[in-house]
C-alpha cells in the first residue's frame, strides 16, 4: 500500500474519529439529544448503510488478519486488537453483494458490539457521522435485496441518498443462529 493511500486512511480515520468527538460534545449541550440518533456512515459496494454509533467501539485502518480454516466464508479470520480476539467479517459478502475491499488493498473495519459479542466489519470506505431525530429512521425499503433485507433494520435519506441501517445484532448473530449466506 502506498504511504499516499496510508496517509489518506490515517486522515480519514482521523476526521471520522473528530467528527464523532463533536458529536459527541454536541449531545451533553443539547438538551433534545435523547430525541436524535446518531449513525456512522459508510460504503459497502456501491451503496450506502450505516450503523449506531452507540454500536460503533472504533475504528480500524490497520490490522493483520489471522485465517481460520471451517469457518463460514464471510469470515476472513481473525484479528487481535490490544489483547482481544475478534472476528473479522466481510459485510459484503454475508449479505451477499461480493466482497469488501479493492484487491491488494485493505479495507476499513468497524468494530461494532452489543452486549455479548464484538467483530470488526470489514467495509469498503467510511463516512461521515450523521445526526437525525429518532422519527427521522423509516421501515427498510421493500425494494431490497432479500439477501441483504435480514441485516437492514431500516433506511434513511442521507442528501438524496437511501442509507440502509445495518441491523448489528443481526450481524452479531451466532453462525449457527439462523440461516445466512
Amino acid at each position: 500500500m502506498s504511504d499516499s493511500v496510508v496517509a489518506h486512511l490515517n486522515q480519514t480515520a482521523e476526521e471520522v474519529l473528530s467528527q464523532r468527538a463533536a458529536s459527541l460534545a454536541q449531545e451533553a449541550v443539547d438538551e433534545n439529544a435523547g430525541d436524535r440518533v446518531a449513525l456512522l456512515l459508510f460504503r459497502v459496494g456501491v451503496e450506502w448503510y450505516a450503523v449506531g454509533v452507540e454500536d460503533v467501539r472504533e475504528i480500524y485502518q490497520e490490522y493483520e488478519v489471522t485465517p481460520v480454516p471451517c469457518v463460514p466464508d464471510f469470515i476472513q479470520g481473525v484479528v487481535n486488537i490490544r489483547g482481544e480476539i475478534l472476528s473479522v467479517t466481510d459485510l459484503a459478502k454475508i449479505m451477499g453483494l461480493g466482497t469488501a475491499g479493492v484487491e491488494g488493498q485493505q479495507p476499513p473495519a468497524i468494530v461494532v458490539n452489543n452486549h455479548d459479542v464484538a467483530t470488526a466489519m470489514v467495509v469498503d470506505e467510511i463516512g461521515d457521522i450523521i445526526e437525525l431525530p429518532q422519527g427521522g429512521l423509516e421501515a427498510p425499503v421493500s425494494i431490497i435485496d432479500r439477501g441483504q433485507a435480514e441485516f437492514v433494520s431500516g433506511s434513511v435519506y442521507v442528501e438524496g441518498t437511501l442509507v440502509g441501517v445495518v441491523n448489528v445484532d443481526r450481524v452479531l448473530e451466532p453462525v449457527g443462529g439462523s440461516s445466512r449466506h
